[in-house]
């Protein structure tokens, strides 16, 4: 590792270069803003262990979007963390307030959302459990086991006010007289020692470590889920003294935020080309998942399609039901490994549909039921009858071998195990969709005949 003077000396170099490249084009500064969005919610979810994937991450923070077998509370998280940055950057961009302890209790009380329990241990390594309370500092130990069996301990809960308080002290009455590199990485180690809160810790010292930076206009320092090891290893030298090897580190990733920022102000390509790297690491963790257990057989198809798949298309049938104020009537398609049934009379008609199936069921293998489809159509527009218009969707419902899952027009995916029967929940969010796309359909038909209207 470079020494610490190394690491300053090329960061006020590029920090040279850069000023002179500002103010960065509005469309360049667009897909930079967009770049460190995605690193950052992305990278510091994933070091505690958030298993969305970038491009899973893309898709819910930029496209409003979700895809993939995971918990809503890792969704959720993602969304709150992405919240908790756009706090730092307002806060950030007022260059007189000072950093206070309500600020820091809030960037966790969002991170967190609501109350929940956790596994613990006591300061003597016993199991434990404890409720988390969202933007209160701890009022038990949390202590952690290290990898060589041997207990660390942070600061006791009844040192924790004091010590926050010290430490947001210390920053105020230095953060004109010392160097932004040094600010931001002592009060991300100093934060972490502390460790102020039952849950979040990580996430709020690397959010507030980039305050600093960007209180100093600087760009945003990422720690990369792949260095995961050096930067923790960082941690611990800065544990025994050393707290020049982790101002280094979190130079040498302040660094990488700098060329990335200057690409971008020269109007470079700011994509990194181990992208695919990443992709290729996650798509092999998701092939070695050894918590794919259920697998597709006949038994689970049966159990799915009486308790689960049959009841929801009764409630499509009656969520379809809901347009026919616009529309005169409505056909179906069911079709099944490809082969098409149709039918106007939904219910008696999926019914037959079901009995299909059942050949089906009694053989899970590639040969038997991989996929089933509901095409329908609205006809007849009611209020304007000559202009021929009709509505139309689809809904797929697909079973792979270790999940089934609902796909509608290349844009909607939601998947589960198959030991996961759907909740009211789960049908209420396919059925949405389903009729916030029908919903557009007709507000653009009605807007088109009231334009022609006063024309």
């Amino acid at each position: 590792m470079p020494a610490l003077a190394d690491t300053i000396a090329q960061i006020d170099q590029q920090v040279k270069v850069l000023r002179g490249l500002e103010p960065l084009k509005p469309e360049d500064q667009q897909r930079l803003d967009k770049k460190f969005r995605l690193e950052f919610n992305y990278n510091s979810n994933h070091l505690e262990g958030n298993t969305l994937t970038y491009g899973e991450t893309e898709l819910l923070l930029i496209f409003d979007k979700t895809t993939g077998d995971h918990d809503k509370r890792e969704y959720d998280e993602m969304e709150a963390h992405d919240v908790a940055l756009r706090m730092i950057k307002e806060e950030a961009a007022d260059k007189e307030r000072p950093l206070t302890e309500r600020f820091v209790r809030q960037l966790n009380e969002q991170l967190l959302v609501k109350p929940f329990w956790k596994e613990a241990i006591t300061r003597d390594g016993q199991p434990t459990r404890k409720e988390v309370i969202p933007g209160h500092y701890k009022t038990t130990p949390n202590s952690v086991r290290l990898q060589n069996g041997e207990i660390f301990n942070y600061a006791s809960p009844q040192e924790t006010p004091a010590k926050m308080q010290e430490l947001v002290s210390w920053y105020n009455n230095n953060c004109s007289k010392e160097s932004p590199l040094m600010l931001a990485s002592l009060l991300h180690y100093q934060f972490v020692r502390i460790h102020p809160f039952d849950d979040g810790n990580g996430r709020v010292a690397r959010l507030l470590m980039n305050y600093v930076l960007l209180k100093n206009n600087l760009p945003m320092a990422v720690i990369k889920t792949a260095d995961k090891k050096n930067y923790l290893a960082a941690l611990n030298r800065a544990d025994v003294g050393e707290t020049d090897t982790f101002i280094t580190y979190i130079g040498e990733q302040l660094l990488w935020s700098l060329d990335l920022t200057i690409k971008a102000a020269k109007g470079e390509d700011i994509e990194e080309p181990d992208n695919l790297d990443k992709k290729i690491a996650v798509l092999s963790k998701k092939i070695n998942n050894k918590e794919l257990q259920a697998k597709r057989g006949s038994a689970l198809l049966q159990t799915l399609l009486q308790d689960s798949i049959n009841p929801f298309l009764d409630d499509l049938i009656g969520y379809l039901e809901k347009f026919k104020e616009f529309y005169d009537s409505i056909n179906y398609s069911f079709t099944i490994n490809g082969n098409a049934h149709y039918g106007n009379d939904f219910k008696q008609f999926k019914e037959s549909s079901m009995n299909l199936l059942r050949p089906q069921m009694q053989s899970p293998n590639k040969q038997g039921l991989n996929n089933l489809s509901v095409q329908f159509t609205l006809n007849g527009f009611k209020h304007d009858m000559a202009s021929g218009f009709i509505s139309n969707g689809n809904l797929q419902i697909v079973f792979e071998i270790y999940r089934y899952g609902f796909e509608s027009e290349n844009v909607f995916h939601k998947y589960w195990p198959y030991d996961h029967q759907l909740t009211e929940k789960d049908k209420k969010h396919v059925l949405n969709y389903i009729g916030s796309r029908l919903y557009e359909d007709i507000e653009r038909k009605v807007d088109h005949l009231n334009k022609n209207r006063r024309e």
